[in-house]
């Protein structure tokens, strides 16, 4: 994953951290501005500073003034508290060393601008409009709740037929479970890898094989360059598949034309039983419909 996505993502967080200091420091100002207050202020934050000296040193040390003074203190502010965003982790963007669920959401925003898909769908309104496929949304919504051992997921069917809307059901799913996703067209995939094959950048290859939950879009779509498509397909495909990190794909192309544009490799590891769901979606086009 590129830096600069999780830098921006902590410059998110970090705002809204500094905003709700702000706030709550605006809402203090009045209790600061009498003399007991401020006095009851001023002792507590200065034994705090000596009691963090003494234990830098190696002091032990006493907190039972510092706790008093700041049970005090929060019985005059009431319940005057800096309203974070985020209640598990204040805004710090990190929890117990580990990214908190706002970051993850906030990295998958920035992940989303960049590949073009920053509309997205959810399941309660997509099951009731999905009408003889609402089993397999169902199903879905299943999988992106639950630690499943198949983590390649082939979706199939005819062109509007609902393919791409629920794969936005699914991402937005992920996404409010704190999974960070990636979605990218088979078209622009195969320009990175194209790409690749020139300047061999390895950053073109690694936000796919890196990346926590990744879509591919209209596989099948994309021209075939010799020695480069279906190479690094495959590459993309095993590997995430040897480490265990979910593929979603849709396609126009069932099983047989997977196998007749591809290669034998690439359809065995889709159409794997025991670690791949084959969907096929039939029916008519929804956009004509309407």
């Amino acid at each position: 994953m590129k830096q600069e996505i999780i830098k921006s993502a902590q410059n998110i967080i970090q705002q809204r951290k500094l905003k709700a200091i702000h706030e709550y420091e605006t809402k203090l100002s009045p209790y600061l501005s009498k003399a007991e207050f401020a006095e009851m202020h001023k002792d507590y934050v200065q034994i705090m500073i000596e009691n963090a000296k003494k234990e830098s040193e190696g002091q032990k040390v006493d907190r039972t003034v510092e706790l008093r003074l700041k049970k005090n203190f929060e019985t005059m502010t009431k319940c005057l508290q800096p309203n974070f965003s985020c209640k598990l982790c204040n805004d710090e963007g990190y929890k117990n060393g580990e990214m908190c669920i706002c970051l993850k959401k906030e990295i998958s925003k920035q992940i989303l601008k960049e590949s073009g898909f920053e509309k997205l769908e959810n399941f309660e309104s997509s099951i009731k409009t999905s009408g003889t496929f609402a089993p397999i949304y169902q199903k879905m919504q299943e999988w992106c709740n639950t630690k499943s051992a198949k983590n390649l997921i082939y979706i199939a069917g005819p062109t509007g037929v609902g393919k791409t809307y629920l794969i936005r059901s699914m991402a937005n799913e992920l996404i409010e479970n704190g999974k960070v996703v990636k979605i990218v067209t088979s078209f622009n995939l195969n320009q990175d890898f194209k790409d690749f094959s020139k300047k061999q950048d390895d950053e073109l290859l690694n936000k796919y094989l890196n990346c926590e939950i990744l879509f591919i879009d209209d596989l099948g779509t994309e021209p075939i360059y010799k020695n480069v498509t279906i190479e690094y397909l495959y590459l993309v495909i095993n590997e995430r598949k040897m480490r265990k990190l979910p593929t979603i794909i849709t396609s126009n192309l069932d099983m047989e034309d997977i196998r007749n544009r591809y290669d034998e490799r690439i359809f065995s590891r889709i159409a794997d039983r025991q670690t791949s769901i084959n969907i096929f979606l039939d029916g008519t086009d929804k956009r004509l419909k309407k």
